[in-house]
């Protein structure tokens, strides 16, 4: 790490990039109150308002690795900063369209400028610090972020009763501004300066270096496990708290609110348990708490069916994600600093996918019980373990 690249302020370059870094999620849960708005103002069935958020997460997947690979050709700085640009632009078309085709476009223009949020911030934390502070400083991250998804639903909601569902645009257009102004201001160019300029088929050539070696395969794989066994009961929890606990929409936003802040809780843990006793332990301990909340859940689906079994259970997953996250997105990272773009973006868009895939197979299988909803986040939390272990015995042979 050279000496321009330290940060200035530990405290105040963290918290601006966690709120960069939940940018991408802000612009995802903040349009959730206003798909019914949507859908009368456009004249558009449920079904179609779908590709308003599926176009958005398509986005994310598919502009995430392309991202790292410009940020490590042309540096994170304006890569960041033309993507929050291109974001608040996307915005704004996406307040002034009158059909849907129109605004799902927008929304994918949207995620291809969000794309830079988390990629940039973890590529900019690699070049700024240590492997282990880098850890530490990623979990914090995590917990910023992590306050998107539980105050998105409130402002978007607040945002259309006020001004239409436009708004909710306007919001995310001015939001992505200010982002551009105060990172314009204190984030200057972090990207290695003794590092040789490499060529467009060199970085792409890291996609095959990145993806044949164990260690980064591990990590990245065990973030995408955690991610889909999350998004098993993002997709179907609404439906299954109302089918078996009457759970009105209100009640479970309310308790999806709490799940997310166990999110920021396990994130905020994550940092202190890495600074006292490093990665690898805390990284069991997350294990461990899978574990116990993938047999939580299994017992409230087939022997036991009690909301007092299922909340726990559930924060207990979220805050297993916020913990193990930030250090699996970190040690996959850590082994090639001249590709430390491409490696976070390639991770973050092998957990995106490992995320679709579990909404796939959650709505496959989803037949108005827990039962497939338990055992798929079984199968996650196996494929989570033998993941890791790949991950930490690559690590350790490369340990002398």
């Amino acid at each position: 790490m050279t000496e321009s690249a330290r940060p200035r302020s530990h405290v105040g370059f963290i918290a601006l990039l966690g709120a960069a870094s939940g940018l991408s999620s802000f612009g995802m849960a903040s349009v959730v109150p206003a798909l019914p708005a949507l859908g009368r103002a456009l004249d558009a069935d449920y079904a179609s308002l779908q590709f308003v958020v599926s176009a958005y997460l398509g986005g994310l997947a598919v502009f995430q690795p392309m991202q790292g690979l410009l940020s490590d050709r042309y540096g994170r700085r304006p890569v960041i900063l033309g993507g929050f640009t291109l974001f608040a632009l996307a915005s704004l078309l996406a307040s002034v369209e009158t059909s849907l085709f129109g605004l799902v476009i927008a929304r994918f223009l949207q995620a291809m400028g969000a794309s830079v949020a988390t990629v940039i911030s973890r590529a900019i934390v690699r070049d700024s610090f240590e492997p282990e502070p880098a850890a530490i400083a990623l979990s914090f991250i995590s917990a910023v972020m992590g306050l998107a998804p539980i105050i998105a639903p409130l402002v978007g909601g607040i945002a259309a009763d006020w001004f239409g569902w436009r708004g909710i645009f306007w919001t995310h257009a001015a939001l992505a501004a200010a982002l551009v102004a105060l990172l314009g201001v204190s984030l200057r160019e972090s990207r290695p300066k003794d590092l040789r300029p490499m060529s467009v088929a060199e970085l792409l050539g890291g996609f095959r270096v990145l993806l044949r070696e164990p260690r980064f395969m591990g990590y990245a794989l065990t973030y995408a496990a955690i991610s889909g066994a999350g998004i098993v009961f993002v997709t179907a929890g609404a439906a299954l708290f109302e089918r078996l606990f009457a759970y009105p929409p209100s009640r479970f936003g309310a308790l999806w609110s709490g799940l997310a802040a166990s999110f920021v809780v396990g994130a905020t843990i994550a940092g202190q348990c890495t600074r006292r006793f490093g990665a690898a332990p805390t990284l069991k301990l997350g294990i461990g708490m899978m574990i116990v909340a993938t047999l939580g859940l299994n017992v409230g689906a087939f022997v036991y069916t009690d909301v007092l079994v299922f909340a726990p259970s559930l924060g207990l997953l979220m805050c297993c994600m916020g913990l193990m996250s930030p250090l699996c997105l970190s040690g996959a990272a850590g082994d090639h600093p001249e590709l430390a773009g491409v490696a976070a973006g390639l991770s973050s868009s092998i957990g995106m996918i490992g995320s679709m895939l579990a909404a796939v197979i959650t709505g496959a299988i989803f037949d108005g019980t827990a039962h497939g909803c338990g055992l798929l986040v079984a199968a996650f939390c196996v494929a989570a373990i033998l993941s890791l272990r790949l991950a930490q015995r690559a690590e350790r042979s490369l340990t002398p």
